[in-house]
Formats: structure tokens, sequence, C-alpha cells
């Protein structure tokens, strides 16, 4: 079975599939990959966290209300 295993399915933050495309994860396990993961730069995690604290104040762009403007 191991063989026919999606690579989403061998990580460790892997839970089940929600449906297509969409997978169902364990958000802490994620984020604690995300922080051990040697290919995130200094500032990419700077970046990052800059990023959920804008989120948390409510500072975040909105994606699509950005792509209509431009």
């Amino acid at each position: 079975m191991e063989k026919n295993m999606s690579p989403i399915e061998k990580m460790p933050f892997f839970v089940t599939f929600h449906g297509k495309n969409k997978a169902v994860i364990d958000i802490k396990a994620f984020e604690k990959w995300i922080d051990d993961a040697e290919f995130l730069s200094r500032e990419d995690k700077q970046d990052r966290e800059q990023a959920f604290e804008d989120l948390e104040r409510g500072a975040a762009l909105d994606l699509s209300e950005a792509m209509k403007e431009w």
C-alpha cells in the first residue's frame, strides 16, 4: 500500500482527504514541520511571522479584491 500513497499522504501532518485536491491536515504538526524545514530562509520565516501578525490584526490583504483592482 505504501507504493500507492500520494506524496501528501506521506507527510507527517496529513490526516485524510476531504475531496478532490483537498486534504485535512493537523495544523500544529504542519506548523512544526514548517518551522523545522530547512528550505525556509531566515527572511522567509520573518515574512511568514509578519503575515500571521497582520492577519491577527485584520490587516491581511484581501487577494480577491486586490486582483479586481489590479
